[in-house]
Parts: structure tokens; C-alpha cells; sequence
């Protein structure tokens, strides 16, 4: 450690240091080191240098630096080679995600949420497998994680047929996307280790996806999206070889559809737990389609507006997010650069280290933020009045960050509010149209797979069986 620089942690081991324990619990790791060493500090971990930031009122600092001192763009091309063996030629991540944005986002959201719903529907409502007024027993993390990713595959890939209600084409969408949901899920399960090592994953664990996942496969789609059409010639821009291309689909996939489906179980289970929280939201779905003057029987599209008008919905959600969104917000430093903190201090990173953000241990899960913060409390984010609640502090300073699933800064995510609208509609979808019940009212909530650490949406060490059936 140099002077000026954060207290450094390298470790029993020389080289390793604390990369065993980096895999294997990051939130356990990251919080003994501040008890340690406070807000900021450095350790290493398998010859890698990581500082780690944990005072939310000095995220600034890192969020808005030039891109020229710190940069997103090289820990994604590790994690792209890694994970889905993908090397793009002349890669700008934020080139590429200024493109993408607009596909998702403003004018072009409208399309996608009302695509998205008419999936969702040949997924859970018109699928035989899934439809039936007898009582099924399934796991809801499965059922949650594969409605997601198999409508929202359909949404951005496209479908069989153009007339979604085409009763041919829904059955071969409902069919396709299940098997695409499988290989996914089977990939999903390796790709952290994946992550974590110096091994791409192998081809027996996608080859079957790269079949199906082939851009000539997905050229003869129909209702393919803009997002879909943008980034293909995107690829073929930066003049990408048709393997290459058919990769960075399977990588865009994952990133698409990895965390949507566990936010919805998080969310449901939640409801199915904690009964005033689920009288609350389905009070407030009651109320928007009583003045509507519709029931939700007769619902044929949710619009934007409607998702927009959810505050204690979104308050169920946000508590959600914070309990269980923990992404790493992770830098590359480029050159010897000073850091300054919010209340003054003054740190020195030093080029070739790492900068990572953590906000799940602050502020998400922080005892001077939040009141009990291990607990859900679906109002946390609701004033008295009803109006979504943003002041949060700590330290007696109003905080600008206080949750913050979706990552911040130059690279928060692009599809926030195509993903928000996805969960809503779900979660509506199935409310609306299924009784569901926990089998065993007094199963626990699941700790965490803790493997997911720092990778966005954490999964459940174990599934939740319910029941479920169509109302009649």
C-alpha cells in the first residue's frame, strides 16, 4: 500500500488472497471488510486488486468520471469472452448501448409493453399445459422465470406467425420457447462459474442454443423487434462472422432475460407471504380497472398509462428490488487517478487496479437508511398521502442514491423501464386470471443462491412449490 491509497486486505494467501471467499459469499466478504476497514478499502483477489466503495454518498464520483480515467468497457469484454466465448471486433459498450437505448425506451416502449402482453398471454392463459381450472402444483420460481424468459424471448425475438391470436402460431410459439427456456436454463446454471474463471462456457452447454439461436433462424421471425433488428446490424457493422454474431445473441438473451423472471418470484412470494401486501396490490389492479369501467376478464391490452398509475405497486416492487437486486458496479482504472469522497477524504487508485460499487450492502440493506432492513415492508417506499417516498438519509444527508437495482450513472440499464412494465404485466396477468396459494403456508422464504452476488437478480438456494389454477 502506498500512502493516500485505501487500507489494503490482500489475505492469508499470497496471489489467491480472498478470492475464494470472493466467490463464494461477496455480501459476506464486502461487510467484514468495512467492519474492518470502513467504507472504502482494497483487497485482493486471484492477482486482481479491488477497491470497493460502500458510502452511497460518494458514488458520484465513480458514476460520472470520464470514461477516459475509469471504464465499464473492459470488465464487460472479460465477461463476454468467459462467459459466452464472444469477441467482438472494435467493441464500444457505450456506443452500443447509446444504439440499443432508443429501441427500448420513449416511443418505442409502447410496442414492446403491448407485444409483451400478448406473449405473456400464449404463454400462461392460452397454453393447455398452463390454463386448467384443476389444481397444479409447481415450483413459482420455475413458473416465474420461465414465463418471463419465454414471453420475453418472443417479444424481442419474435414470433412464429404475425396475428399473435393465430391459434397455429401460438401453439408453435408456446412449444419454441419452451425449448429455448430450457437450454437457457440449463446454461443459466453454469454461467457463473463460468464468470468467475478463466474458462468460456463450453459447447455442450450451447450448442443447442446456438441453433436456436441462429440469425438465420431468427431472419424468417415475425414481429421481430426493433431492438433485435438494430443490433443485428449492429454485428454485421462491425463486421462480425455469422458464429460470432449467433454468440453475442445467446450473450444478448441472457442479458435480456436473466433477471426479470427472478424479480417476479422474489415479488410473488412476497405477496403470497405477507397477505396485507397482496390485498393492497390487488385493491389498487381492482381500482384501475373499476374506473376503466372493464373487469380484469376483459382485459385485452395493459397500457403504458395504466402501468404507470401503481404507486403501491411499485412500492411493492422497489422493496423487492433493494431485498434482492444486487449487481456489482464495476470499473476498470485506466491511469493513476485521485479519488475524492463526499465528506472530504481523499483517496489514490492506482491504473490496472479494479473500482467496484456494491449497493446492496449501502445503501439497500444499510440500518441507518432503512428501518430493519432484512424485513419486507411493501409500504417502505409509499408516503402517508399514497405518493412514491424518496427521501431516505444517512448520516443526516438526504441521499440521491437509495436503492439501486438497476445500476447508476453512465451505465445504468437501458431496458428499466421496459423490464418494469414486464414485471407489472405478469404479475397482473397472473393475479388476475389464477387463484395461487403457497402448498405449505408456513414454508420459509429461501436464502440466496450467494454464487450471484454482484451478477444483478439473486436466485433462491431452493424453489417455493404453490398451487395454482385458472379462475373460473
Amino acid at each position: 500500500r502506498h500512502p493516500g491509497e485505501p487500507p489494503l486486505d490482500k489475505g492469508l494467501v499470497p496471489w489467491l488472497g480472498h478470492a475464494v471467499e470472493f466467490g463464494r459469499d461477496a455480501a459476506k466478504l464486502f461487510s467484514n471488510m468495512k467492519r474492518k476497514h470502513g467504507d472504502i478499502f482494497t483487497v485482493q483477489a486471484a492477482g486482481k486488486f479491488i477497491t470497493v466503495l460502500l458510502d452511497p454518498h460518494s458514488y458520484d464520483a465513480v458514476l460520472w468520471e470520464s470514461n477516459s480515467k475509469i471504464d465499464f468497457g473492459q470488465y464487460a469484454r472479460i465477461l463476454m469472452d468467459r462467459m459466452f466465448d464472444v469477441r467482438l471486433p472494435d467493441y464500444d459498450s457505450n456506443e452500443e448501448k447509446a444504439m440499443l437505448k432508443m429501441a427500448l425506451q420513449n416511443k418505442n416502449l409502447p410496442s414492446l409493453t403491448k407485444a409483451m402482453f400478448f406473449n405473456l398471454r400464449t404463454v400462461l392463459i392460452f397454453d393447455p399445459q398452463t390454463a386448467t381450472q384443476d389444481w397444479k402444483d409447481v415450483g413459482l420460481f420455475h413458473l416465474s422465470y420461465s414465463t418471463m424468459s419465454r414471453a420475453g424471448y418472443l417479444t424481442l425475438y419474435g414470433n412464429e406467425n404475425k396475428n399473435y391470436s393465430d391459434m397455429s402460431g401460438q401453439a408453435k410459439d408456446q412449444a419454441y420457447s419452451l425449448e429455448v427456456y430450457k437450454e437457457f436454463f440449463k446454461l443459466d446454471r453454469y454461467l457463473m462459474k463460468a464468470a468467475r474463471s478463466t474458462l468460456s462456457a463450453g459447447e455442450e452447454e450451447t450448442k443447442n442454443l446456438w441453433k436456436l439461436l441462429s440469425v438465420k433462424r431468427l431472419d424468417c421471425r415475425a414481429n421481430r423487434s426493433l431492438w433485435l433488428d438494430t443490433y443485428k446490424q449492429h454485428l454485421e457493422d462491425l463486421g462480425t462472422v455469422e458464429d460470432m454474431q449467433t454468440k453475442a445473441m445467446l450473450l444478448q438473451l441472457w442479458s435480456t432475460q436473466g433477471n426479470a423472471g427472478p424479480a417476479v418470484f422474489w415479488l410473488l412470494l412476497f405477496l403470497l407471504k405477507y397477505p396485507s401486501a397482496m390485498e393492497a396490490v390487488q385493491r389498487e389492479m381492482e381500482g384501475i380497472f373499476r374506473t376503466r369501467k372493464q373487469t380484469p376478464g376483459e382485459m385485452h391490452e395493459l397500457s403504458q398509462e395504466m402501468l404507470n398509475s401503481t404507486p403501491i405497486f411499485d412500492s411493492v416492487l422497489n422493496e423487492t428490488l433493494r431485498l434482492t437486486a444486487a449487481p456489482f458496479i464495476t470499473r476498470e482504472v485506466l491511469q493513476d487517478m485521485p479519488l475524492t469522497m463526499a465528506d472530504g477524504r481523499k483517496y489514490h487508485l492506482r491504473k490496472g487496479d479494479r473500482l467496484c460499487l456494491f449497493p446492496y450492502i449501502s445503501p439497500q440493506m444499510d440500518p441507518e437508511i432503512y428501518e430493519e432492513p432484512e424485513k419486507f415492508k411493501y409500504n417502505r417506499f409509499l408516503n402517508s398521502d399514497g405518493t412514491e417516498k424518496k427521501d431516505f438519509y444517512k448520516g443526516g444527508k438526504k441521499l440521491k442514491y437509495y436503492t439501486m437495482p438497476w445500476g447508476g450513472g453512465i451505465n445504468v440499464c437501458i431496458g428499466q423501464s421496459f423490464a418494469i412494465s414486464s414485471i407489472k404485466q405478469c404479475v397482473f396477468l397472473l393475479l388476475s386470471y389464477f387463484d395461487l396459494e403457497l402448498k405449505d403456508p408456513n414454508a420459509k422464504i429461501p436464502g440466496f443462491d450467494k454464487e450471484r452476488y454482484g451478477f444483478g437478480m439473486l436466485q433462491p438456494e431452493e424453489d417455493v412449490v404453490i398451487r395454482y389454477r385458472l379462475k373460473a
